[in-house]
């Protein structure tokens, strides 16, 4: 399952990203994203911290390299041993 995001921020989980979203993590861990994701209060829905608030694309990318570097730390063994989730 991939792991994409929307300019709003808004990070949903499908076999492919759609047009006009951008790829956070193929064969992503969803634990993980979700553990760095920022929640809703008032849904079940995940965003990517600082996309929301970016007054521009280019701080919009900022924000999303600093998620995706965030989460390739949490993808160690023992992380994955922490989760349960060996592999």
């Amino acid at each position: 399952m991939n792991a994409y995001v929307w300019r709003s921020g808004l990070i949903e989980f499908d076999s492919i990203a759609p047009l006009g979203a951008l790829l956070i993590s193929e064969a992503a861990n969803r634990e993980i994203i979700e553990v760095l994701a920022r929640h809703s209060r008032v849904s079940n829905k995940l965003f990517v911290p600082g996309i929301p608030e970016a007054d521009t694309d280019f701080e919009a990318m900022e924000a999303l390299l600093a998620f995706q570097r965030e989460y390739q730390k949490r993808l160690t063994p023992s992380y994955l041993t922490m989760l349960g989730d060996e592999k």
